[in-house]
Order: C-alpha cells, then structure tokens, then sequence
C-alpha cells in the first residue's frame, strides 16, 4: 500500500483503550503486561514417536503450547499405505492414521495443561479430533478440561496442486459440513476448545495482499458463524471460540495496523450483524506464522532477519500466539538447531526489548491510525464484494478466488522479478563470489515411509475390532441422512477405525470415492 510523505491530522482512534470494543488496541486492558503470547512452533515429521521426541524438545526451549502439523495424507483422511501417496508419506507433517498412532504423539504431554493445536482440515479433522479425545479418555481427562484447537478450516488451500488434491478427495462443500459437524461438537462438548482456526496464513502464501487475507477470511469465517447459527446455535455460544490463523510479512506497519482493523471489524459483525452480547464473542484471537513466501534458499542467513522483524510486527500488532518461521524453511523442515532460534528469537523480543510494557505501543500514532481505517474501509469493501457473489464458499466455487490468487501472485512475480520490490541477496546487494555458509538441515531417515506402510498393515491385522464393520456402517448411514458424523467417528476410533477408514467410509456415504 502507498503511504503518505507525513500525516498532520489527529488520529482516529485516540479515544479508544485496548480491552475495550471494537478491541482496535487489543483484546485484553494489559495485553502482553500480564502475560506473553504463546510461544507455539510449528513441529511434525515422520513417525509419531519422531514427532513427539521434537515436540518435548521444543517444550524445554521455552515453547509454551505445540503446532502439531500433519503429512499430506493424513490431512487428506487417507492411510499412509494409500498408493496415491507414495513418498509422501511424513514428509511435510507426521504420519497419524490410529488411536495408537496419537497415544504415542502426545506420550508424556499432559493435554489439560499443554494447549496445542492440530493442524487438519475436514472431513480427516473429525477422526483425527475422536483420537485425540480417546487418548485424553484413556488418560482419564474429561473433554471439558482439554485445551486447545483444532484447524478444522474446510478451505485451507485455496490454489495449486494442494487444492486439486483436496477437491479429488471430497467436494467442497461436504468438507464445510463436516467441518461444521466438529465445531458444534466442540461447542457443546469441548468448552475450553477453540472450534476452527480459519487459516489466513496458507491463503496469503498463495500471494495476495493483506487486504486480500484480511477480507478471504473474515468472510469465511462470518459464514461459518451465520451457518452454525442457522444450525440452532447461539452466536455468543460459539463465537468466543472462534479463531483465526494470520501471516505477519515485512511491510511492518502494515501488518500492525491489518490486525488492528481485523479485531475492529470481527468485533462488529458479530455485535452488529450476528447480535453478540457478550464481549468475549467479539475478540478477535489470532495465531500467528510468520510468512514464509519473503524468505529465500539465497543468503538463507538473512531469513534470520526477516523472521525478526515479521515476530516484532505480530507482537505489535497484538497476536495470541506466534510461531517464527525457520530461516532453513526453502530447504527443509526446521532442525533443532533452527528451531531452538525461532524460540529465541520470540524470547529476546518478549525479555529483553521492553516493547511488552505497554499495550498496543503504536497506537495513536499518526501512520499507524491511518493506516488501520484505510485498511478497514478497503477489507470491508472486499467482503461487501465476496457477499455478493453469494458468500466466501460460493465466490472459492465459482473460480473468482483462484482468479484473485492468480493476479496477486503474477504481479507479486512481476515487481520481484522488476526489481520493484527489493529482495536482498536476490534481485539487488547480491554477492557473487560469497560462499554460502554451511547448514545443518532436516534429514529424513530413508526406511520412514516403508515402515508406516508396514505398520498400518500390521494394524489392520491384528486388531480385534469386532465391533467395527457395524460402526462403520452406522456411519455411513449417518452421513448419508445428513446427520452430524461426530458421533458415529467417536463410535468407530472406539472401534478401532483407522482415519482411512473413516474417511473412505465418508466417501462411500456420499457416492464420492477415490481408488489409487
């Protein structure tokens, strides 16, 4: 966005305090005075035993929740033994397909006291939520004491192969019912469970611009909230847990001032569209990743930098959680090595720079002001649009968001490639002759996926799952009918049910399934 040489006007937003609505400046009166973000690093690889090793690692750097992300195949509601994903298998998350499988990621985590957040998306997020309910069972842990989210966003991936592979496995709009299926379970069920975290982050990875995200996933999010209402729920019964998933990129003041117009706007809608009463249904709770699309395989070393100043725009801007993209994310997923930096990198802004001492530090500032009503007139613009065309999934199944996506992305293309937007190490103060230092990188042990093959099979035949070919059925006539499916996945976990399972019993019910 342009900005002006200087600006001489009062700010708009003097009279306001952070905790007070339309929560501008904060969703809490202290914000980071009484308690820091959590500090949750995104973690998954391999086997879980593999994942859960890193995830205790991360705890004792200083981690304060867990970002459990999955391999594609799991996110997908397939086993790891499914042919179409052959060498995917543990590659970009865990490998999670059984109870057992969950038992052992979080062994040795007490899930009452370590929120974490699992990163999957319907109809796999309603298996892989009973899982992870049926570990906290065994444990003795109620669902009402558990703490934490799950992803559960139906448009997770809105461009490229991870779209066409998400659609071939199940239609769009079957993913946004089960989807919705798992929050009004949470709702009822889960009270201290955030129900969805609409995922901001991967739609602007795509290359759109921070009106774009804003706008894509306020939209979406108000459409899960006008059809869980259109369920019967009360919108101050679910609207407090509610949650959302954001990028913060290099242009600093603009990401401070894009989270401030977020929180102003949600609050409103849900007060002013939807009939909020209560205060907490009108927060605006982000987590957030720093983005990955600014940080480049050359001169790797000056991600550091650029992951340093993405941290301190989400910390300004007044972010729940944050987790500090790796400067090895163009190789590979992050070793200990660069992990253990992202945590420091969030610490040594937290401890040692003071900029927690007052809540929302860039308030009232004469560009920061300007900059958050500029961007709130241009997102409320973009989602009058989106409304339009017959709401945010309507608009994602017509093409119009791909069409969005595709002209960010080539103008994105087009000013690196110009030089209008600097890259450095890339496209200007590049050194030629600089030997590139040496890493340490992520490596994969090579036997992995052949060993999750192997174990999934060996599962298959030698549980004693009597009860299963019933439960099964009962869910394929649930889904059917167009009942919620959450119970009759609880009943078939309980059973011994593999996520394939469930989900290939998904696709049955629905006349929608997919052979390797």
């Amino acid at each position: 966005m342009e900005l002006p040489p200087f600006l001489a006007d009062r700010p708009s937003g003097a009279g306001e305090r952070p905790g007070e609505y339309p929560f501008t400046r904060g969703i809490h009166a202290e914000m980071y005075r009484k308690r820091l973000w959590t500090r949750r690093q995104q973690s998954g690889y391999g086997t879980p035993r593999e994942s859960n090793e890193r995830l205790h690692y991360l705890l004792r750097q200083g981690a304060t929740g867990l970002n459990i992300d999955t391999d594609m195949a799991t996110k997908l509601g397939a086993d790891p033994d499914h042919p179409l994903f052959e060498g995917e298998i543990g590659r970009q998350g865990t490998s999670i397909a059984t109870l057992e499988d969950m038992a052992e990621l979080f062994d040795g985590i007490p899930l009452d006291k370590v929120s974490s957040t699992l990163i999957v998306q319907p109809p796999a997020s309603a298996p892989f939520l009973a899982m992870y309910l049926a570990v906290a069972r065994r444990r003795g842990i109620p669902p009402s004491a558990l703490i934490g989210t799950i992803m559960n966003c139906a448009l997770t991936q809105l461009s490229g192969a991870t779209l066409q592979a998400n659609t071939h496995f199940f239609p769009i709009e079957f993913s946004v019912r089960v989807g919705l299926d798992v929050m009004e379970y949470c709702t009822r069920e889960l009270r201290r469970w955030n129900i969805v975290n609409v995922n901001a982050y991967n739609m602007r990875e795509t290359g759109i611009n921070a009106v774009q995200e804003a706008a894509f996933a306020l939209a979406l999010a108000l459409e899960y909230a006008e059809r869980l209402v259109a369920r019967g729920l009360p919108v101050d019964a679910f609207a407090q847990r509610m949650a959302f998933f954001t990028a913060a990129h290099l242009d600093l003041f603009e990401e401070v001032a894009k989270l401030r117009a977020m929180r102003r706007i949600w609050a409103r809608l849900m007060r002013e569209r939807l009939g909020a009463t209560e205060d907490r249904s009108c927060w605006f709770r982000t987590a957030i990743q720093t983005a990955a699309l600014p940080l480049t395989a050359q001169e790797p070393l000056n991600n550091i930098v650029r992951a340093a100043i993405q941290t301190l725009a989400a910390v300004l801007g007044g972010s729940q959680s944050i987790h500090t993209t790796s400067y090895d994310e163009a190789y590979a997923l992050p070793s200990e090595a660069s992990h253990r930096l992202s945590i420091r990198t969030q610490q040594v802004i937290g401890f040692e720079t003071n900029v927690v001492k007052t809540a929302d530090p860039l308030g009232g500032s004469h560009l920061v002001e300007w900059l958050t009503d500029r961007l709130e007139t241009d997102i409320l613009a973009m989602i009058d649009e989106i409304r339009s065309r017959g709401g945010f999934v309507a608009a994602f199944t017509a093409g119009w968001v791909e069409q969005q996506i595709r002209a960010a992305r080539f103008a994105h293309m087009d000013r690196v490639e110009s030089g209008d937007q600097p890259v450095v190490g890339v496209n200007c103060f590049r050194d030629e002759e600089a030997e590139e230092p040496k890493m340490e990188f992520f490596a994969y042990e090579q036997e992995m996926p052949e060993a999750r093959m192997r174990y999934v099979r060996e599962y298959r035949a030698r549980r004693e799952a009597p009860g299963l070919p019933a439960a099964l059925d009962a869910l394929r006539r649930a889904t059917a009918a167009g009942e919620s499916v959450m119970p009759p996945v609880l009943a078939a976990v309980e059973a011994g049910a593999t996520i394939g399972e469930v989900c290939r019993a998904f696709g049955e019910a629905i006349g929608h399934t997919v052979e390797g």
